[in-house]
């Protein structure tokens, strides 16, 4: 049987923003996280000779890889916005009312 958890600290009057902080705080670890693997990546590959220093900062995307790179972008800002994009639909339709 697991203890109960202690409460979260506040900081702002509505706990919405106590939340959101949260998630934006371990969106940054992960963000971080994946940050340090991928530079310990290249470190490996350029050790190995597989890499060449600066190939990755130098590397220059052929006109398919921009756009399935766009279309990425785009479906994640998608994902992550979502709410935010919900309730503009919902104010919207509520102004068009």
């Amino acid at each position: 049987m697991s203890s109960p958890k202690p409460p979260r600290p506040t900081f702002f009057e509505d706990t919405a923003n106590d939340r959101l902080t949260a998630i934006i705080t371990a969106l940054t670890t992960e963000l971080a996280g994946l940050t340090d693997r991928v530079a310990t990546l290249e470190a490996l590959l350029n050790d190995a000779g597989v890499l060449a220093p600066g190939a990755v900062d130098h590397h220059v995307l052929t006109d398919e890889q921009q756009a399935a790179r766009r279309a990425r972008h785009a479906a994640l800002t998608d994902r992550v916005f979502y709410v935010l994009q919900e309730e503009v639909d919902y104010l919207a339709e509520q102004a068009g009312e």
